[in-house]
Parts: C-alpha cells; sequence; structure tokens
C-alpha cells in the first residue's frame, strides 16, 4: 500500500556527504544501493522554510540551494512514489540545502518576498492550472533566492559541484540548457522555434536580470489572455498553447534568446546558438548543449554518442502538465 504523504509538510535540511539519509514519510527505496530518503519535517509555520541563513559558498555566485516544487491535485494525496529521486539529489549534492515547496510554501514565499509588487501575488492566486503556478514559483523563487531548480521528475546524473568548471564558478550567474535543437534532432512540427531552451531545470544567482524579465513576461502575458476572452484572470480559459507561450518554455525561449542577442551582437538567429557541442559562455551565462539537461536524449543516439559528451540531469517527463489529451 503507498505510504500518503502530508501536503503541508515541507524538505528543508543540508545535505553532507557519506550522511545517513532519513526517509521521506518513513520509506526506504531505491532498487540497487541502499539509500534513505529525506524525511519529512513535522507541520510548521511554511515561511520558515526559507529562512536558510546558509550563506552560499565564496567561490561561487550562485547559492548552494535545490529548490523543487510539488502542488498536489485537490483532494489528492502526495505519495512516496512522487517525490521519488529527491534523495538522488540530495546524494549528489553534498553541502547543499534542499527544499520541497507546496502550495502554502508558495503562498507564504510570494507574501513574505513580493509585498511591493501586489501584481504578483493576485496573478498567482487567480490560477488553478499547476503548470502555471509551479512555472511562475520557479522563476519567482530563482530571482529572490537563486540556487537549482528543478522538476520533481528528474534526476541529476554527476554532481551539482561538476556542472561548472572551478575556474568559471567565481564568474556564472546563469546557467540555462538547449532543450530542443532542430539542427540536431529534428522535430519542427512539435516546436515553435528551431531552438528551445530548458526550464526544468535552471541555475542562477539571485537578482539575474533574466527572472525579471520573465515574471513581466508572465504578468503581461496571462493578463493578455484574460482581456481577449473579456474575462478576469481567474475564469479565464488558459489552454495548453496559452501555457507554453505565458509561463512555459515558448515564453522562456524568446525571453532568454532576447538576453542572449543583448550580450553577444554576433547572435543574431535562433541558428547562432544551434549545434552547441560545448557550453558556451557570454559574460555571466553559460548556455549548455542539448544533452546536458536530457541524459534521455543520448539514448536515441547510442554509446557512441555518449563518448566525451556530458549530460548532468535525466528528464523522466512525467509530469502530464497538457490539459489536451494526447493521441
Amino acid at each position: 500500500m503507498e505510504r500518503v504523504i502530508r501536503t503541508d509538510m515541507i524538505a528543508v535540511f543540508r545535505a553532507r556527504p557519506r550522511a545517513v539519509f532519513q526517509v521521506i514519510a518513513g520509506a526506504i527505496f531505491c532498487l540497487f544501493t541502499v539509500a534513505l530518503a529525506p524525511r519529512l519535517l513535522p507541520h510548521r509555520d511554511p515561511s520558515a522554510a526559507f529562512n536558510l541563513n546558509q550563506p552560499p559558498d565564496s567561490e561561487i555566485l550562485i547559492p548552494k540551494f535545490i529548490w523543487q516544487i510539488f502542488f498536489a491535485p485537490k483532494d489528492t494525496p502526495v505519495l512516496e512514489k512522487d517525490l521519488v529521486h529527491a534523495n538522488e539529489w540530495i546524494q549528489l549534492a553534498p553541502g547543499y540545502s534542499y527544499t520541497l515547496v507546496g502550495e502554502s510554501e508558495a503562498n507564504a514565499f510570494i507574501a513574505a518576498n513580493f509585498e511591493s509588487r501586489p501584481e504578483i501575488a493576485a496573478t498567482y492566486h487567480a490560477l488553478s492550472n499547476p503548470a502555471l503556478k509551479s512555472d511562475f514559483v520557479r522563476y519567482l523563487l530563482l530571482y529572490v533566492r537563486g540556487g537549482v531548480y528543478s522538476d520533481v521528475d528528474t534526476k541529476p546524473v554527476v554532481r551539482l559541484d561538476d556542472w561548472i568548471p572551478p575556474e568559471r564558478r567565481r564568474h556564472v550567474r546563469f546557467l540555462v540548457a538547449v532543450e530542443y535543437d532542430e539542427a540536431l534532432d529534428p522535430h519542427p512540427a512539435d516546436f515553435t522555434y528551431p531552438v528551445q531552451f530548458c526550464q526544468w531545470t535552471i541555475a542562477a544567482a539571485p537578482g539575474h536580470e533574466v527572472f525579471a524579465r520573465m515574471i513581466d513576461r508572465v504578468l503581461t502575458g496571462l493578463h493578455d489572455v484574460a482581456q481577449a476572452q473579456g474575462k478576469p484572470l481567474a475564469e479565464a480559459d488558459i489552454s495548453d498553447y496559452n501555457v507554453l507561450n505565458t509561463t512555459g518554455p515558448v515564453a522562456w525561449t524568446e525571453v532568454v534568446f532576447r538576453l542572449l542577442q543583448e550580450t553577444d551582437p554576433n547572435i543574431k538567429e535562433y541558428s547562432d546558438v544551434a549545434r552547441i557541442r560545448e557550453p558556451r559562455y557570454l559574460r555571466d551565462i553559460v548556455v549548455l548543449p542539448l544533452e546536458s539537461f536530457r541524459a534521455d536524449y543520448l539514448d536515441d543516439w547510442g554509446w557512441s554518442w555518449r563518448e566525451n559528451r556530458k549530460a548532468l540531469v535525466r528528464h523522466f517527463f512525467k509530469g502530464g502538465w497538457k490539459q489536451t489529451p494526447q493521441t
């Protein structure tokens, strides 16, 4: 029988090498290695989850925080299997703080950090689609706190400290990977642009310009959809297309690409960021190759493709955010 996890709980702790990790809601999992998952803390004031008074490592600009978001559907319990990869994030991130953000924690975070911008809370609370809310919250979290965000249906395949070479850590403030590259793996019918940037895993220093722009893009995009329908945002019909183009990867790609253009005048077209085989450093930004956050992509290319390539994260695509059934 599946063990139920209370949705008003949150995991916040410091990961340490060789630590014995306590079990998420008391369950032991992992097939081949005995690894204990983190124990969810007792119910408390959700705002306390963000009092992580641990300074970032002095050698890096991206703080050692890991953020994951899980909004359970209404009246649906959270099961241990929903958080199956949390343990792997902790094990491969010694010295990092891990935080699982639920509905109450997101509410508390927005209230505590955006009092001067009431339109942010008003917009967030008008949303019912969990994909929209999760997208919005990840941008807000990284803008205020920085660190590493990754969806709960992902797992790291290398240590997080190995994502950026030591000599680069003092300069990188924003890490983004290519999700789709038409030049390498063409599926043009499924994507708006020939290159799309990943937003299921992102890393950044707090206060980065890309999130300020994305937050404004979300606010404008969502209210434009509602206005076009002549409805308040809370009553608007938000389609899958709207998700992609307001909070999702299409909107994110447009914002990131515009920033890259401003950062490097040689970037004029999407083709200028295609076929990236090695990390590309542009001032305080690093753009990672396609396989970096798509270890699954390597499976399609066979072992020869894996040689000298570096996958960092595997995505299992279990989010199921689309409202329109797939045929």
